[in-house]
């Protein structure tokens, strides 16, 4: 932690980083005050790291009793750097009122290609407020804005903007409490990010309903590669509206379903989509209330999928009868690293059909 006195350091040197590409600061220092006179010298700079600077977004007193101010000091030093490509300023407890300073610099960040706004204490009023400068951001190519308090509402406010994004290939939106109505406030921004590679909706309360909105955007995701709906409450219902827009995924390599309750109806619905998915790698379907009967459908599935390195079917209520199904698709999988099969009802009758099929898995690490 270099702090105040490190920093200035660096400040009478600035004229000799003038031409400076990057700079990371880190959870280096507290407060912007002291960077404003470094930043404000640094207009050639491509990468600004400030992840972990508590930061903020009201003026504090820091406990040596140096006066530190907000985002809103930084403001002046961001507007001049017009041709910064990534900043990120992860964990810093902006709040609305930080968004809301932080907007007009951003704004002027047309060049940027990845912004990270984790873990923020960012609302509804913040992501307003963001919305206009995000519109502007067209070359925009990761956008992380997780672990927020966005809601709903911010994911209506957010949708035009993000519907610019045309360059966009991860957008990161877990644990931002948007649920169903956020999740249709979305879609029709998500229906046009057809050049998408990452999509991560997880933790955000998006049930059947959400689902059913979303499953036409993700129906055009024919490049994503990785999807996360994890720890969401899709039903079967859900999942039902979910299988044709994922059987369009054939480049998908990384699916994650767990901790819903799509159940077996909800397996089966499934099963021919995850069938065309034959590059897909990790597939979790973790804690899903799936039994015998899903597993019984899921296995001609699985069977295609012979580039798998990672499944998880833990927490299920699957029964020897399901174990037995799936034995033939396991010997199939020689590329697999993991799998999980524990919190089941396998028993010994399952455990004897599962052993040959372990046997052929030379590659497997974690079991």
């Amino acid at each position: 932690e270099i702090g105040v006195a490190g920093l200035k350091v660096l400040t009478i040197h600035a004229r000799k980083l003038c031409h400076l590409k990057e700079l990371s600061l880190r959870a280096s220092l507290s407060g912007a005050t002291a960077l404003l006179p470094l930043l404000s010298q640094m207009k050639y700079l491509r990468v600004l790291n400030l992840r972990g600077c508590r930061i903020g977004d009201v003026d504090y007193t820091d406990d040596d009793g140096i006066e530190a101010y907000g985002v809103g000091a930084l403001v002046p030093a961001l507007q001049v750097m017009t041709q910064l490509k990534e900043l990120n300023l992860y964990g810093n407890s902006l709040g609305d009122e930080g968004a809301r300073a932080l907007a007009p610099a951003l704004g002027m960040m047309t060049q940027l290609q990845t912004l990270n706004l984790d873990h923020n204490e960012i609302g509804v009023e913040g992501a307003a407020a963001l919305a206009p400068a995000l519109e502007k951001m067209t070359k925009l190519e990761k956008l992380y804005l997780y672990d927020n308090e966005i809601g709903a509402d911010g994911a209506a406010a957010l949708a035009p903007a993000l519907g610019n994004m045309t360059q966009l290939q991860s957008l990161m939106l877990q644990r931002s409490v948007i649920g169903d109505e956020g999740a249709a406030a979305l879609a029709p921004a998500l229906g046009m990010m057809t050049q998408l590679q990452k999509l991560d909706l997880q933790r955000n309360q998006i049930g059947d309903e959400g689902a059913v909105a979303l499953a036409p955007a993700l129906g055009k995701m024919t490049q994503l590669q990785e999807l996360y709906l994890d720890g969401n409450k899709i039903g079967a219902q859900g999942a039902t509206a979910l299988a044709p827009a994922l059987g369009n995924m054939t480049q998908l390599q990384e699916l994650y379903l767990d901790g819903n309750n799509i159940g077996d109806k909800g397996a089966v619905a499934l099963a021919p989509a995850l069938g065309n998915m034959t590059q897909l790698q990790i597939l979790a379907l973790l804690q899903n209330q799936i039994g015998d009967e899903g597993a019984t459908v899921l296995a001609p599935a699985l069977r295609m999928m012979t580039q798998l390195q990672e499944l998880y079917l833990g927490g299920n209520n699957i029964g020897a009868q399901g174990a037995v199904a799936l034995a033939p698709a396991l010997r199939m999988m020689t590329q697999l690293q993991e799998l999980y099969l524990d919190g089941n009802n396998i028993g010994a009758q399952g455990a004897v059909a599962l052993a040959p099929a372990l046997r052929m898995m030379t590659q497997l690490q974690e079991l």
